[in-house]
């Protein structure tokens, strides 16, 4: 028989919710405090990273720790590792800076809980929006707004190709980027109902509770994929990779998350890719 993949008891869900939407509460204080005030400088990447990311950071580490001392944490911002064998947590304290230090309010906070490298827990909070898209496997996937109660969404029924809506984040390594990548987005555009620009992680809160069919990132990081797939998966979704690989996904560097397994490998087919 089979190992069982490792899940939270629903007692350490609800326990862990009151500490997370209370950590949650403290970084809103800084990305949105700080937001018209920022001070942004360049990774080696090229990518841009503020103020607020640190410090952001910096209090979710600070709460963790306080809150579960033995857990390994990796962030974008200050590194660590996933422990293979019991806990780790994965930050991504402002998801779309792009965005925020633009001013417009489609970022997020990711974090996500790992056992055994395995995501249990996801979590996407959208500080201007009000709300966050939470899960964790085998007890659902829910949508909290300020003030309100939690209700358990699921992602849209199976639409073809043809209808779908399709949210994607960057043209970065597809065939309309500068440098023209491998990835054909101009096909998969002619094939679909809408392709919409949305970005980020708002766009897997949008499709879990049913606004949209699908979700592409050309490139991603185990910090985004760990809040997100717990958060499809448990809304009823599929993921993937852009080859159609589902397997080891945390280590997968792009992402496909759709409504149906049959709908995630046909935009898979028609974004194929144009090596050889």
């Amino acid at each position: 028989m089979k190992p069982s993949k490792p899940r939270l008891s629903a007692r350490e869900f609800r326990i862990l919710l009151v500490r997370i939407f209370a950590s949650l509460r403290r970084t809103d204080a800084i990305t949105l405090g700080r937001w018209h005030d920022l001070r942004v400088s360049r990774k080696t990447d090229g990518s841009e990273v503020t103020s607020s990311d640190k410090a952001a950071e910096r209090l979710l580490r600070h709460d963790l720790r306080a809150a579960w001392p033995a857990d390994a944490v990796l962030g974008e911002e200050y590194g660590g590792h996933i422990a293979r064998l019991g806990r780790t947590w994965l930050l991504d304290p402002i998801d779309g800076t792009a965005s925020y230090v633009l001013g417009i309010p489609m970022f997020g906070t990711l974090l996500s809980l790992l056992i055994d490298g395995e995501p249990v827990f996801g979590c996407i909070h959208l500080p201007v929006l009000k709300e966050t898209t939470y899960a964790a496997r085998g007890l659902g996937c829910w949508l909290k707004r300020d003030g309100g109660r939690p209700r358990r969404i699921a992602v849209a029924a199976p639409r073809s190709l043809s209808a779908a809506q399709i949210g994607f984040t960057s043209v970065a390594e597809s065939d309309l980027a500068r440098r023209p990548g491998a990835w054909r987005l101009t096909n998969l555009a002619r094939s679909v109902g809408r392709l919409r620009l949305v970005g980020d992680c708002v766009q897997y809160a949008l499709l879990c509770r049913g606004a949209l069919d699908a979700g592409i990132d050309f490139r991603i990081k185990p910090w985004d994929l760990g809040a997100i797939v717990p958060c499809v998966l448990e809304a009823g979704g599929s993921v993937g990779d852009l080859n159609g690989e589902t397997a080891r996904i945390l280590e997968r560097p792009s992402l496909v998350a759709a409504s149906s397994p049959a709908l995630r490998l046909a935009i898979c087919r028609k974004l194929g890719s144009r090596r050889p």
